[in-house]
């Protein structure tokens, strides 16, 4: 069942239009919801998989996600994971800011990105500054709060975008992250990624192991694994519907890393 998480949860006081909620998901709620406000969460540390409107992704420092009020998710495997959830009505609900709609995620796009982890760190640092101004009324205080708000949409819009001229190899990282995102049922071809992203084969693997904490080739496969579950859960497809879905051929190879990764067979999640 999913739960609705109402403004009063987050909203406490009429003029509050935004919330910098500083949390860790293990420690509150861990259940499929929705929310009546929109919500932008940034990932500072840790690990974990989130899973929106039945699409699992991996966590890690530098995610990105872009919530409105009709996506539902939930968390599952956290380890340490410490974010910052930016909450807001409305994009149009606001004391002072008129519109943002021009930095938020297009229509069509993935809810997901991966920014580069030290300007990730620059963002939060943002975030937090606000907690230590004292203002001296609440609707002053909420328009400081709107002004942080709206710098770091333009930064973190600035990087989602940024796939050229690299400042790092952790830019490429996050770029190859995004694009294995949305190529799940693909072969991985690790000469391809390199020549696409301009990084030596050494750096892609050794780097994302640091940046994620498995291998490339172990993402894949475990991002591959957890769609399937997915579409077995969520949707009338077979077992081996689901494994050519996310680009298993062979049922038996499908099903033996299933179990290796889950504990159970693909049929027992029909």
């Amino acid at each position: 069942m999913t739960v609705t998480l109402r403004r009063e949860t987050h909203f406490r006081h009429p003029d509050e239009k935004v919330v910098f909620h500083f949390w860790q998901p293990e420690k509150t709620l861990c259940q499929e919801h929705r929310h009546e406000y929109c919500e932008l969460f940034l990932v500072e540390k840790g690990s974990g998989i989130h899973v929106i409107n039945e699409k699992p992704y991996l966590l890690t420092a530098g995610t990105l996600c872009y919530l409105n009020r009709h996506d539902y998710h939930l968390f599952e495997g956290m380890k340490n994971l410490k974010q910052v959830n930016l909450l807001y009505l409305a994009p149009d609900k606001f004391n002072v800011l008129k519109s943002i709609e021009h930095l938020l995620n297009r229509p069509g796009e993935t809810n997901v990105w991966q920014i580069n982890t030290r300007v990730m760190q620059q963002v939060i640092a943002r975030l937090r500054s606000h907690a230590a101004t004292e203002h001296e009324n609440k609707l002053l205080c909420e328009s400081h709060k709107e002004m942080i708000f709206l710098e770091t949409l333009h930064k973190l819009h600035q990087w989602r975008y940024k796939t050229q001229d690299f400042a790092s190899s952790d830019d490429r990282l996050s770029q190859i992250i995004i694009w294995l995102n949305s190529h799940l049922a693909e072969p991985l071809d690790l000469e391809r990624l390199c020549r696409r992203f301009a990084i030596s084969r050494r750096t892609l693997q050794r780097g994302f192991v640091d940046y994620t904490g498995v291998s490339p080739q172990k993402y894949l496969t475990t991002m591959r694994l957890l769609q399937a579950k997915y579409h077995l859960q969520y949707s009338e497809m077979t077992v081996a519907e689901a494994g050519k879905q996310v680009g298993f051929n062979e049922a038996s190879y499908f099903s033996r890393l299933f179990r290796k990764q889950f504990g159970i067979s693909p049929g027992q999640c029909l």
